[in-house]
């Protein structure tokens, strides 16, 4: 049905007679006839019609960190999606949807990462729709690569698609551990300014909203495709795989030297430094942002966000929504560890790294034999890229990765990508009447193959609540 609903709404506004009552005793004085009070009536009748225009449409990214500290993580992320996707079915508005999976993935240009499961490349923002883990058939049609399903049973897999979902999301922990999250969302979209992945072509539909959600627990590293920033041959003390080079070892914590910026104890907004600060094994550092300065060595995260709100230009504000399942971007602390792998290293030499933000010491992604102990528990390092591009967005939720179950992480998302396709209609204030019912009346008008049919829906407080009636909802 080509359906257009409509509400007339019919409000009146009380004259008080508090003026004539002050005028008695000088009335009462001229004349002995009995004064009666006004009979109220209204003086006005204000009728506004707000057309509401029903788009159920929603396209929707999930972005997975596949690096080699995720496996637990990804397995937390699995057991919820059914239940995202119930939240989404169950709504009263049935969503047409479009669910596709991006990896962490874009590669890591450079002269040593190779030597750390990195390729030059990586994934590019292409979906990924094979089976994953013990899945051995996602259901989807053949060269699909994302799920589509209109809500009409108009769709393009045969199973469950809570299952289905399952199958294409666990993307393992094979990808590089320099992790361009932002990039890679950037690339899936084409909203860096070179068109999506041909194999991404017709995911995104221009009257459709947008969710992007994200689950990483570290920060985005995302550099441009002429980065030195992975490279050892680089700068000072090239060649050098220790703390000689200017850049630091090729490790996880050029991603924060180059990528943030923070405060110091004495106020002062400095970079994540390398070497430690008057012989100090750690160094606390807050307020801490991306480096979008001529100092930083990643793309600036004002750039992500500007690309993404220019993918729905009108009102990006109501129509993007951006959520993560990402480590809170504090506590920020540098510590200094010994490390004994390097190139060329000394006896003693202390590397820079960034301690977990939240949950159990685990392995580092870039140096998987430096001290931190292995566990199978969550944890996350300080997602301060993340975190700002996420609240970029007016519509944005962020939750923390070390939580024991992403079930409430997951359904208050859910929960939001429904109120995109469900938006408010009315933002006037409404008049009260004396039993503090709204003063208004509410017309359906349906629009059939151009026949009109006008129905008078009651009010759910005066009706007993019996379908179908209306009641306020703030929005």
């Amino acid at each position: 049905m080509n359906g257009r609903a409509g509400f007339s709404t019919k409000c009146w506004r009380i004259v008080r007679w508090a003026g004539l009552a002050a005028a008695a005793p000088a009335l009462w004085a001229c004349t002995s006839r009995t004064l009666e009070p006004p009979a109220i009536a209204p003086t006005a009748t204000v009728g506004t019609t707000f057309t509401q225009k029903i788009n159920n449409k929603i396209d929707i990214l999930f972005m997975v960190d596949n690096s080699s500290s995720m496996t637990e993580m990804q397995n937390k992320l699995g057991e919820q999606l059914p239940m995202f996707m119930a939240v989404l079915e169950g709504l009263q508005t049935k969503p047409d949807l479009h669910i596709a999976v991006v990896s962490s993935d874009m590669g890591a240009p450079g002269d040593a990462t190779s030597s750390i499961g990195c390729t030059a490349k990586g994934d590019q923002g292409q979906f990924q729709s094979m089976p994953r883990g013990t899945c051995t058939d996602t259901t989807l049609q053949n060269g699909a690569t994302y799920i589509a399903d209109d809500g009409n049973g108009n769709k393009n897999y045969t199973g469950d698609i809570g299952t289905t979902f399952q199958c294409i999301a666990l993307l393992g922990d094979k990808g590089c551990g320099f992790e361009h999250q932002l990039a890679s969302i950037d690339r899936a979209l084409g909203s860096d300014g070179s068109g999506p992945p041909g194999v991404n072509s017709d995911f995104l539909r221009d009257d459709a909203y947008l969710g992007i959600v994200i689950l990483t627990n570290e920060d985005d590293c995302s550099a441009p495709a002429n980065t030195t920033l992975f490279s050892i041959n680089t700068g000072s003390g090239s060649n050098q795989q220790n703390i000689m080079n200017s850049l630091g070892p090729v490790a996880n914590y050029r991603c924060n030297q180059f990528g943030h910026l923070c405060n110091d104890s004495n106020g002062n907004q400095i970079m994540p430094p390398l070497n430690p600060p008057n012989g100090a094994t750690t160094l606390d550092l807050t307020q801490c942002e991306s480096n979008d300065t001529s100092s930083g060595m990643l793309i600036p995260v004002s750039q992500f966000v500007s690309d993404i709100k220019n993918l729905k230009p009108t009102d990006p504000d109501n129509q993007i929504l951006v959520a993560a399942i990402t480590a809170p971007a504090a506590p920020y602390t540098v510590a200094w560890v010994p490390e004994s792998n390097g190139q060329n290293t000394q006896p003693g030499e202390l590397w820079p790294q960034i301690e977990h933000s939240c949950g159990a010491a685990g392995t580092d992604d870039v140096n998987p034999e430096s001290t931190m102990s292995p566990t199978d528990g969550s944890f996350g390092d300080p997602g301060v890229r993340i975190t700002q591009f996420v609240t970029s967005f007016q519509d944005s939720v962020v939750r923390s990765i070390c939580d024991a179950s992403y079930s409430s992480s997951i359904n208050a998302i859910a929960t939001k990508l429904g109120a995109l396709i469900t938006p408010p209609c009315i933002t006037q204030t409404i008049q009260k009447d004396a039993n503090n019912n709204p003063m208004c009346s509410v017309i359906e008008n349906v629009e059939n193959n151009n026949v009109f049919q006008r129905t008078a829906i009651p009010y759910c407080g005066t009706n007993m609540n019996q379908p179908p009636c209306w009641n306020l909802a703030g929005g």
